[in-house]
């Protein structure tokens, strides 16, 4: 078998990549495959759906998946960063009240020519066969009761207690020719609402921005629901051959995505600041050249009937004066000044 893997990620409208808490992680030595969607009022579900996708995939029948380790390892995750000295006294409270993270979870792995998948939450696994005709013949799985109706109570798995609902399981399907999709709640509502019709759109996702493209421009036709969204496309080719393997994947890690940000941020906010700092040269120099402006009008305005070092003498005085005045107090200086010369105003 041939598979190719391709996986994109996105924030909320309006928000940014160090804000989401979808996550996904897959590791082509075990064959295993992993989504999670942080519950985004519960407490860090960055780092939990990230804990939990990336010991799914890292674990094997020797190390088995285990939701004690993953609460083990997110309590000392949180502990740190509650323990740091920029931690607010917000998140010191939910600490100490024990508050947990909460994630949605879809894993799939390939054993033995055959496939099996679990689902906690409203991320869903669809499965389309080359065989598939129509919307009906795929395979789909989440916890999620028939018929799904999409709100803002999912199943999940919290970082500090028993999970809430109970998973869902494929064992053992045989493994052929099609693609898998796991993807989180905003995606697969949008799934159930177009059914076969999003295949095609799907196969525009060759790259980040065109996956991008796409979820911005679903939203703005409120196709699409604003949140954070993710998805693992895992394409299965038949070549014949019974062991796997892997093309070139393209998957989006959101770590690089997060890091890439902030060094626009950074770049952006050089940017600006140089630009304000231009800014802030050409009014100054704007402000001293209509005082040396005024300045060269009384020369040239003068005429032969003041000596002319005295005007300078008187000129050099009042330059000093202005320089102490305020920009309202100067410009008005400036045109008593100019009346007292017979100056227009205008010049």
């Amino acid at each position: 078998m041939k598979i190719t893997i391709r996986g994109y990620i996105t924030h909320k409208e309006a928000e940014h990549y160090s804000d989401c808490a979808d996550r996904y992680a897959i590791n082509t030595n075990s064959n295993r495959f992993a989504i999670a969607d942080g519950v985004s009022k519960s407490f860090y579900p960055d780092i939990w759906a990230d804990i939990l996708v990336n010991n799914f995939v890292s674990s094997d029948k020797e190390n088995e998946f285990s939701i004690k380790k993953c609460q083990s390892e997110w309590l000392e995750k949180v502990t740190e960063k509650v323990q740091s000295l920029d931690a607010k006294w917000y998140t010191k409270n939910a600490f100490v009240k024990k508050e947990a993270g909460l994630a949605t979870l879809v894993t799939l792995r390939f054993e033995n020519g055959k496939w099996l998948a679990d689902a906690l939450g409203d991320s869903f696994l669809f499965f389309v066969s080359k065989e598939s005709i129509g919307f009906n013949d795929w395979i789909k799985l989440s916890s999620k009761p028939a018929p799904v109706v999409f709100d803002s109570f999912p199943d999940y798995y919290s970082s500090r207690n028993k999970e809430h609902g109970s998973e869902k399981t494929i064992d053992e399907q045989d493994l052929g020719a099609g693609t898998f999709y796991l993807m989180t709640d905003a995606l697969s509502e949008w799934v159930f609402s177009q059914k076969e019709k999003i295949i095609e759109e799907i196969k525009k996702w060759d790259s980040q921005e065109e996956f991008e493209r796409s979820i911005n421009e679903l939203r703005s036709l409120n196709k699409l629901n604003n949140d954070d969204s993710a998805i693992l496309i895992i394409e299965i080719e038949d070549d014949e051959r019974t062991e796997l393997t892997y093309e070139k994947n393209q998957i989006q890690l959101i770590d690089k995505l997060i890091e890439k940000e902030k060094e626009e941020f950074t770049q952006q906010n050089t940017i600006e600041k140089k630009e304000s700092f231009v800014e802030e040269v050409k009014v100054e120099n704007q402000k001293n050249g209509e005082t040396e402006f005024a300045s060269e009008k009384l020369e040239e305005k003068k005429g032969s009937d003041k000596p002319r070092d005295l005007f300078k003498y008187q000129r050099n005085k009042v330059i000093d004066e202005l320089d102490k005045l305020n920009p309202d107090a100067r410009k008005e200086e400036l045109i008593n000044i100019c009346k007292n010369y017979d100056i227009s105003v205008t010049d």
